[in-house]
């Protein structure tokens, strides 16, 4: 019975690329989005029975509680496999979690009007990432269905993409969570380094025998994920931002952050401070979402507020280490807020009571959401926006000159050596500003170096065999640029400050 467990993300993820494929070739046109419908429904509908099938098996004791269909890669000690878990925890959310997205497919087939191919196909995609977290047993297929199941969540919430809105909306939503992708990674790469293995059975075997600084690193990084997941303050704007969605993907989104917690029960354990900042954000949390809740105007907002309520609970209910409970809640709060997004329509909150009087400050923070959104692009996009405009300035005006690349509002080297064999006069040089002080001074008589430095020796080289030297350097240069601008040696560097620190 444990092969069972291959079919449950498999059916989902064979439907989304059946579909795809028809949208890609122009196969789907208006008549024929029927198929597309029946597809995606029959398939989780088949994934959800495969779930359930296998429970049953589980509960009956007929399962191995792992499953195996080979290696993926495997490099000196560093072994992954494609494999499964089909015991415990994870096969009972499966099932919770496929009924779920069974009955959003079924509510999306009924009230959506327009683009459901390309609506089921996302939406097949993200039900077979979301299985794959649930049910894989290692790591890094964790992380590939953690990664694809946000992609696959903007473009759901993208989904209206004739509001104005709505592309913002979804990158802000990807853009939160992608910083908690960068705890994960760094966790994978911590286990890795102290217990030679990337497999949750092992994880939980190896936790016992870690340090209390190393598990606290190793535990502070998924919490990381998880927060960001789960839109625990100061990552809680993500979530107003998912209201038009279609269904309540930004619900099962959320519900998978507390999901990697639980998992890492043993780690968590180990690490009486990582379970004190479980404790505290989820308090945070807490409070934040019962302040705002207060002042939402609609049912659907509310409902959001709610749920993130309930979900900080669930990180206080894991901080004090009771995990069952936490379980239990897990599977409670993610079928009530589903079934009430899918039953209830979007209408203005009316009370039935007159509120009660509280501080002016306090309605203010509750109005605008304690200022999350601008405090997040106050200190991290403008810092990095500026950067990337430093970096961008620094290539055109410094790099491609040294490397000899023509730059945006200059004559190409080849236009001013034809218009001086013309004796064309070169225009006028643009004065430097005059500057004042030691650095100032400094840095004017530097660039005048550099300026005689191009203009004597580098424009006015007429041998060929310095030519063809600078060339060389220059193809040298960029080769460089290119290759310490790759991401995986950015995180590379990461991961080497972080092992160095623990």
């Amino acid at each position: 019975m444990d092969a069972l467990v291959i079919l449950i993300p498999l059916l989902p993820l064979l439907a989304a690329v059946i579909i795809g494929v028809g949208l890609l070739f122009g196969g789907f046109r208006r008549p024929s989005q029927t198929f597309s419908t029946e597809l995606a429904l029959w398939a989780l509908a088949l994934a959800c029975l495969m779930a359930m099938a296998l429970a049953t098996a589980d509960l009956l004791g007929k399962n191995h509680g792992y499953f195996s269909m080979g290696a993926w890669l495997s490099s000196d000690t560093l072994t992954v496999r494609v494999n499964f878990t089909s015991h415990g925890l994870n096969v009972w959310l499966a099932v919770v979690f496929a009924l779920l997205l069974a009955a959003g497919s079924r509510f999306a087939a009924t009230n959506l009007p327009i683009g459901r191919p390309r609506f089921f196909a996302l939406f097949s995609l993200f039900a077979a990432a979301v299985l794959f977290v649930l049910l894989s047993a290692n790591l890094v297929g964790s992380l590939a269905g953690w990664i694809l199941a946000e992609l696959c969540g903007a473009g759901l919430i993208a989904h209206g993409y004739q509001q104005p809105r709505a592309g913002t909306n979804a990158l802000r939503a990807l853009l939160s969570q992608r910083l908690g992708d960068v705890g994960f990674m760094l966790g994978i790469s911590l286990c890795y380094a102290w217990t030679d293995s990337v497999n949750w059975a092992q994880l939980q075997v190896s936790a016992t025998e870690l340090s209390i600084a190393q598990a606290t690193g190793v535990s502070l990084c998924f919490a990381l994920a998880a927060f960001a997941k789960a839109a625990l303050v100061p990552f809680s704007p993500w979530l107003v931002r998912t209201l038009d969605e279609p269904v309540p993907v930004s619900l099962i989104l959320v519900h998978l952050g507390v999901f990697m917690v639980i998992v890492l029960e043993v780690l968590f354990m180990q690490s009486p401070f990582a379970r004190a900042v479980l404790g505290l954000m989820g308090l945070v949390t807490v409070g934040y979402a019962v302040i705002v809740g207060k002042t939402q105007t609609t049912l659907h907002s509310a409902l959001l507020f709610r749920c993130l309520a309930q979900v900080g609970l669930m990180f206080i209910e894991c901080g004090l280490g009771l995990w069952t409970l936490a379980s239990w809640h897990l599977a409670a709060n993610l079928t009530l807020s589903c079934v009430q997004r899918l039953v209830l329509a979007d209408a203005p909150l009316t009370a039935a009571h007159p509120p009660r009087l509280v501080p002016a400050r306090l309605y203010l923070l509750s109005l605008q959401q304690f200022w999350l959104e601008p405090i997040a692009d106050w200190a991290l996009v403008k810092p990095v926006c500026g950067l990337a405009q430093d970096l961008s300035y620094v290539d055109d005006r410094i790099i491609d000159r040294v490397v000899g690349l023509p730059s945006a509002g200059a004559l190409p080297l080849l236009a001013h050596y034809e218009d001086w064999e013309a004796g064309i006069a070169p225009p006028a040089a643009i004065p430097f500003t005059n500057s004042s002080g030691v650095a100032g001074k400094l840095t004017e008589w530097l660039s005048a170096l550099l300026h005689w430095f191009e203009s004597r020796l580098v424009q006015r080289s007429s041998h060929p065999h310095s030519n063809r030297t600078a060339r060389q350097f220059g193809h040298a240069v960029n080769q460089f640029e290119r290759l310490i601008l790759r991401p995986r040696y950015l995180v590379l560097f990461v991961c080497i400050t972080f092992l160095v620190a623990f």
